[in-house]
């Protein structure tokens, strides 16, 4: 006979944690279907969303791309209307990426000598990097060298470290940021946090991702309400 008080394996809970948001997920999305009214049913923004925007909303750059080798057919109607290209926000930094000439292409093809550079062409392209790094906190460590000899004990003195958010954790401030604003702003199950970090090569399991949410609610969260 079972005991009644035994907790089943940790891949079974795993699992049924798993099983259980996706079933509030179709939950919210039947509630959204149904009660939501028909110009912002969930299934069609999700499905069609670029077309729609596409049709409504033209591109700003849609004039910039490049001209295509003439097929024979013939030219697209214009879109009325259209907007021109807005500037990249100022305050984004810039990651400058260079593109210079071999060596064996420097060479004036009119007469053989020599290229000089007399400018550049700069253009601009809105970027978006999402990456997990590893912070490494290295604390120095000193000790007294006339301890070390006369002495018989020598103090060591660690450097301090800032406070974490979670002592002892993996994750830092802005990795529990990142979890809590993905889970309660944005609205993304934890399983798919899971899979996304999977996808980096970062196993990290639901329940840890829960601890990062909950742990820091109990320590530090209390003091804003």
């Amino acid at each position: 006979m079972k005991d009644p008080f035994q907790l089943p394996p940790a891949a079974t809970i795993d699992e049924l944690m798993k099983r259980l948001e996706a079933l509030e997920e179709q939950y919210r999305l039947a509630l959204a279907q149904r009660f939501a009214p028909k110009s912002e049913k969930r299934s069609d923004r999700l499905f069609n969303e670029a077309e729609q925007i596409a049709e409504t909303d033209p591109a700003e750059e849609d004039d910039d791309l490049p001209a295509l080798p003439d097929m024979g057919l013939p030219d697209a109607t214009s879109v009325p209307g259209k907007r021109g290209r807005k500037p990249l926000p100022a305050h984004l930094p810039r990651k400058r990426v260079e593109y210079d000439l071999p060596e064996d292409q420097k060479t004036c093809t009119c007469c053989g000598n020599t290229l000089h550079r007399i400018g550049e062409d700069v253009s601009e392209q809105l970027h978006y990097e999402v990456k997990v790094t590893v912070l490494q906190n290295a604390r120095f460590k000193y000790a007294c060298w006339h301890c070390e000899t006369h002495a018989e004990r020598t103090p060591i003195v660690l450097a301090p470290m800032l406070a974490q958010p979670l002592p002892g954790g993996h994750a830092s401030a802005a990795m529990i940021a990142t979890v809590t604003t993905g889970k309660y702003v944005d609205g993304t199950p934890l399983y798919r946090m899971a899979d996304v970090l999977a996808r980096s090569n970062v196993p990290v399991s639901r329940g840890t991702l829960a601890n990062w949410i909950i742990r820091p609610s109990e320590l530090h969260y209390s003091r804003l309400y």
